[in-house]
């Protein structure tokens, strides 16, 4: 089935309507460990759409936070992802505050945040576990602000979480991404989960970004290519699998599970982000009209209320009939990536 694509119009109109909905929930919501998405996606659309109001509701919802200090004894996902945010609110407002307060985060990740053996960063210690979520909530901010400072031992320390997440969770023969590998028993979980693979296929080509414009890729070639090569065998297999809808089924080899809408967004931001780089080895053809069906998919998923719907929960690793039960609705994580991808396009 054909779609029609989405014109940059219907796409700022999508994107006018879910931002604007979203910076007021952002400062009304319970808090939820996806909010530091959320307000990242905020200062995407900011920028797309040329509002302060946006950015203003960011910088809200960041005080207190500055004020306190960055929470590094809670659950990791909360403290994590709040260094991406601050790193974007200080290149947007000049304050030096929010550089501080990302720089606390990642000199805990360097330095005290529990690894495997070889170097990945954990989630849950005493667990020796490898999730893929991790490399979005840790690299990409180590690679930016080290391209800040000029620190380039900080930038090769990105690259090598990437790398390390990859070797450690890639599947062989897909070249797709399990969910979490258990170090210690030489296991990977069941399933190959669709927004799991969206969190490398974003993480990656930001990472790479970054170390291109901090000028000094050269010196990294060889990482880099390796993260480009894995990259662009995902995304392949990732175009592949894409529905006819232009979504993705949550298990994503697994035409009888559901489609979701979070993993559309990533893969639409990624698919973006690759096209425009001119990956190396990315199948263009294929990729181009994922892109297309990807962006008509979540333009279509944001209601009339600014909502961006059909989205899978909070989701652990499982069987293929967990990952099948997770409830859809909307969450914080998924509108700001949508918001991601949506600016981009714009």
């Amino acid at each position: 089935m054909a779609l029609e694509a989405v014109s940059n119009d219907e796409m700022r109109g999508a994107l006018e309507r879910l931002a604007s909905h979203a910076g007021a929930e952002l400062l009304a919501k319970q808090p939820h460990w996806g909010d530091a998405i959320l307000c990242d996606g905020l200062l995407y659309a900011s920028m797309s759409l040329k509002n302060d109001t946006l950015l203003q509701a960011a910088e809200k919802w960041f005080a207190p936070k500055l004020a306190q200090g960055p929470r590094l004894n809670g659950w990791f996902w909360f403290w994590a992802a709040e260094a991406l945010p601050a790193l974007d609110l200080h290149l947007m407002t000049e304050d030096s505050r929010y550089f501080e307060h990302a720089r606390t985060i990642v000199d805990f990740m360097d330095n005290t945040a529990a690894r495997t053996p070889d170097g990945a960063l954990v989630p849950h210690p005493p667990a020796v576990e490898v999730w893929i979520d991790v490399c979005y909530f840790t690299a990409p901010a180590i690679a930016t602000l080290g391209r800040i400072s000029h620190d380039d031992a900080m930038l090769d320390r990105a690259l090598d979480q990437m790398i390390l997440h990859a070797q450690d969770l890639v599947d062989p023969r897909t070249g797709l991404f399990w969910h979490v590998a258990y170090v210690a028993k030489k296991s990977h979980s069941m399933c190959l989960w669709a927004r799991g693979n969206s969190w490398f296929s974003i993480a990656a080509p930001q990472v790479i970004d970054e170390i291109e414009n901090a000028d000094v890729n050269g010196r990294f070639a060889g990482k880099i290519e390796k993260i480009r090569v894995a990259l662009a065998r995902q995304l392949n297999a990732i175009a592949r699998l894409q529905d006819d809808s232009g979504l993705w089924h949550t298990v994503i080899d697994r035409p009888d599970s559901y489609l979701e809408a979070s993993s559309a967004a990533g893969f639409a931001l990624a698919l973006g982000r690759a096209l425009r780089t001119k990956l190396a080895g990315l199948d263009r053809a294929r990729a181009e009209t994922a892109y297309a069906r990807a962006l008509r998919a979540i333009c279509a998923k944001i209601n009339a209320d600014g909502e961006f719907t059909d989205v899978s929960q909070q989701t652990p690793p499982g069987d293929f009939d967990f990952y099948n039960s997770i409830e859809t609705g909307t969450a914080p994580f998924a509108t700001g990536v949508c918001m991601m991808a949506l600016s981009e396009a714009v």
